[in-house]
């Protein structure tokens, strides 16, 4: 399997031959040629003729990437995207949407219905791949970033329990009016901040406030260190 590293995280990326890539075109002869460019990439790939096939393809296939026409009967390729965007949101494949229509108009409609990314038809199919290549880095990557994050929620949920398991510190706490010791459960009395590095999972640091560094007198340490 292809690795990647980044900051120091694993990144896992699915070999070729565990992607899914849907061709919707009408243009039966296109559409093999494209289909067996991308099969000898290593890809599987499926094949849908119009929008409507190419949105039940989407549900049983569930594709990585789908390379859609734009012109075609039935629905469109930018009605198919529209659904597929609005319907599976995050989850929702790369789309790169292919057309002869390659005024500056269109590819702004395009992209701005949802697509990815806009091919003009007749496209270099060397091109075509390389749109393919870096549309699958994009959405492989935003799903492992998705997984992280899940598995950074999981974390820090388990973490929470740990914490709870460990022993919470009562609504109440008896403290010693002179002292300030509190005394625990067991009826033993601590220092709080013993009290709490205990309970809390948490460790105390050392460090002067300003206002009493402001007041602090090293000679008085000093001082107090000798012997009388």
């Amino acid at each position: 399997m292809a690795q990647g590293r980044t900051r120091g995280a694993e990144i896992r990326v699915k070999p070729n031959s565990k992607i899914k890539i849907l061709v919707v075109e009408d243009d039966l002869a296109f559409q093999r040629a494209l289909q067996e460019r991308l099969g000898q990439e290593g890809y599987q790939v499926w094949s849908a003729a119009d929008g409507r096939e190419g949105m039940k393809a989407i549900v049983t296939f569930s594709p990585d990437l789908v390379i859609s026409d734009w012109i075609m009967p039935h629905m469109d390729g930018l009605e198919l995207c529209q659904a597929v965007k609005t319907g599976l949101r995050e989850s929702a494949p790369y789309f790169i949407l292919l057309t002869a229509r390659g005024e500056i108009s269109d590819r702004l409609l395009g992209l701005d219905t949802g697509a990815d990314d806009y091919l003009v038809k007749p496209c270099d199919q060397g091109e075509l791949l390389a749109r393919v290549r870096a549309g699958l880095r994009n959405v492989l990557l935003t799903r492992e970033l998705c997984r992280a994050a899940t598995e950074l929620k999981l974390a820090r949920a388990e973490l929470g329990t740990a914490r709870a398991g460990a022993g919470r510190p009562s609504d109440l706490l008896p403290m010693c009016l002179f002292c300030r010791k509190v005394r625990t459960p067991e009826g033993s009395w601590l220092e709080l901040y013993a009290y709490l590095a205990e309970h809390a999972l948490i460790d105390f640091g050392h460090g002067i406030c300003p206002q009493c560094d402001s007041s602090y007198d090293p000679s008085l340490e000093a001082l107090s260190r000798l012997d009388v």
